[in-house]
Protein backbone atom coordinates (compact mmCIF):
# COMPACT_ATOMS: atom_id res chain seq x y z
CA UNK A 1 0.00 0.00 0.00
CA UNK A 2 1.58 3.09 -1.13
CA UNK A 3 0.50 6.30 1.30
CA UNK A 4 -0.88 9.27 -0.56
CA UNK A 5 -0.45 12.72 0.57
CA UNK A 6 -2.97 14.85 0.38
CA UNK A 7 -3.12 18.92 -0.42
CA UNK A 8 -5.30 21.29 0.64
CA UNK A 9 -6.81 21.75 -2.81
CA UNK A 10 -7.48 18.13 -2.42
CA UNK A 11 -8.97 17.99 0.47
CA UNK A 12 -11.51 20.91 -0.31
CA UNK A 13 -12.33 19.59 -3.35
CA UNK A 14 -13.74 16.62 -1.73
CA UNK A 15 -17.08 15.41 -2.68
CA UNK A 16 -19.27 14.46 0.18
CA UNK A 17 -22.24 11.98 0.13
CA UNK A 18 -24.30 15.12 2.54
CA UNK A 19 -27.61 16.32 1.33
CA UNK A 20 -27.76 19.17 3.31
CA UNK A 21 -30.76 20.41 2.17
CA UNK A 22 -32.24 17.01 3.62
CA UNK A 23 -29.96 17.89 6.46
CA UNK A 24 -31.53 21.11 7.06
CA UNK A 25 -34.88 19.84 7.13
CA UNK A 26 -34.77 17.61 9.99
CA UNK A 27 -35.01 18.40 13.77
CA UNK A 28 -32.64 17.98 16.28
CA UNK A 29 -34.22 15.01 17.89
CA UNK A 30 -34.39 13.21 14.50
CA UNK A 31 -30.66 13.76 13.80
CA UNK A 32 -29.62 12.73 17.42
CA UNK A 33 -31.76 9.27 16.91
CA UNK A 34 -29.93 8.74 13.94
CA UNK A 35 -26.74 8.80 15.28
CA UNK A 36 -27.94 6.61 17.94
CA UNK A 37 -28.73 4.13 15.23
CA UNK A 38 -25.96 4.68 12.87
CA UNK A 39 -24.02 1.51 13.08
CA UNK A 40 -20.98 2.80 10.98
CA UNK A 41 -20.24 5.44 13.63
CA UNK A 42 -21.36 4.25 17.46
CA UNK A 43 -20.96 7.14 20.03
CA UNK A 44 -18.50 6.68 22.48
CA UNK A 45 -19.16 7.04 26.16
CA UNK A 46 -17.21 10.28 27.96
CA UNK A 47 -15.48 7.51 30.07
CA UNK A 48 -13.99 6.22 26.73
CA UNK A 49 -13.54 9.52 25.03
CA UNK A 50 -11.28 10.39 28.01
CA UNK A 51 -9.11 7.79 27.78
CA UNK A 52 -8.02 8.27 23.70
CA UNK A 53 -4.58 9.59 23.21
CA UNK A 54 -3.16 12.21 21.15
CA UNK A 55 -1.63 11.29 17.80
CA UNK A 56 1.35 13.27 18.90
CA UNK A 57 1.19 11.28 21.90
CA UNK A 58 0.86 7.40 20.86
CA UNK A 59 3.78 8.71 18.48
CA UNK A 60 6.19 9.74 21.41
CA UNK A 61 5.07 6.38 23.39
CA UNK A 62 5.90 4.30 20.17
CA UNK A 63 9.21 6.06 19.96
CA UNK A 64 8.52 7.69 16.57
Amino acid sequence: MTNRRYTQNDINNQKGKTDWNKLEQKTDSEIAKAALNDQDAPLTSDYDANKFKSRKAMRHKLGL
